[in-house]
């Protein structure tokens, strides 16, 4: 998987992009989305040192929360 991203500023260090496109190899695609059990994305930990591995899904965005209000 790609992200093709286009710089929108650089200012202190600090580099903000906009993704303008993604593309994907079909082997880590499942009805039309990038399956992430087959991406096997990794990340690294700064703290640590690190890279980890990304597993499992724990938690919906923009759904789970709504029960706290």
């Amino acid at each position: 998987m790609a992200l093709e991203c286009r710089v929108k500023s650089f200012e202190d260090g600090i580099l903000i992009g906009e993704i303008v496109n993604v593309s994907a190899d079909e082997s880590v695609v499942t009805n039309g989305n990038v399956d992430p059990k087959k991406l096997k994305p990794i990340t690294f930990d700064p703290c640590n040192n690190t890279y980890v591995a990304l597993g499992d899904v724990v938690g919906n965005a923009f759904k789970d929360g709504m029960s706290l209000k």
